[in-house]
């Protein structure tokens, strides 16, 4: 199944799939952080618009038109249909520009990370999370389950599958892993300079705490990148 037809059937139950999740917290502290009102943000798979709400000067893009209509609706901001790699905005548009939950798994990375340095103003910065090839509670938990292949297949070539059960069809979608040196290198080649990094679990516990700012943020769910446009 692409990209656009599994956002859309997942477009309506994705809030209830997702909702309550420590990577929600992670996001709005980062965002706290480095966004400031007066900034013009581009939230890059926006998805049913969860950063847009908090976000006061913002505009969102999807390629699912399902998930865009949920995000216009509720936040009343402009939602974009379109593809990361070919952002439909002219040069030096945005002040910062976001991309959390992974929705970079889903293209050439480089090639949406030169379009967001093209849309940027002068020392925009980018914030994002990638879903990590080196997600230790994803590994250990088919290693238990005895699915050495599926561990071994997805650490050499770097992909993998989503599947989720919607309204009693399941539905897939390809995409793609990263590590940190993967993205530090692509983010170099494509004109940006790390801030700093981090690290983040979908679930709430003690552990994904810990996770996100030590050493072990290696190995976490989704590894997270605060990047400056150089000049």
């Amino acid at each position: 199944m692409g990209i656009k037809d599994y956002y859309d059937k997942l477009a309506k139950s994705y809030d209830n799939l997702y909702k309550n999740k420590y990577m929600r917290v992670v996001e709005r502290e980062i965002i706290k952080r480095e966004i400031k009102d007066d900034d013009f943000v581009l939230d890059i798979g926006c998805g049913t618009g969860e950063q847009l709400k908090i976000l006061k000067n913002a505009i969102g893009l999807d390629i699912s038109i399902e998930m865009a209509k949920i995000a216009n609706k509720k936040t009343n901001k402009p939602v974009v249909v379109a593809n990361a790699e070919f952002l439909p905005f002219k040069n030096k548009s945005f002040d910062k520009a976001i991309s959390f939950f992974g929705a970079l798994n889903h293209c050439n990375i480089n090639r949406a990370l030169r379009e967001v340095n093209r849309v940027l103003k002068d020392d925009g910065v980018f914030i994002f999370t990638v879903a990590n090839i080196y997600d230790m509670k994803w590994i250990i938990k088919n290693i238990l389950k005895g699915n050495f292949k599926k561990v071994k297949n997805a650490m050499k070539k770097r992909k993998g599958t989503i599947t989720k059960v919607v309204e009693g069809e399941k539905i897939k979608v390809k995409t793609r892993f990263y590590d940190f040196k993967e993205v530090e290198e692509a983010l170099k080649k494509e004109g940006f300079e790390i801030i700093y990094t981090f690290g983040a679990n979908i679930t709430n516990s003690p552990l994904d705490k810990f996770l996100y700012k030590s050493f072990f943020k290696n190995f976490a769910s989704y590894i997270g990148f605060v990047a400056k446009k150089s000049k």
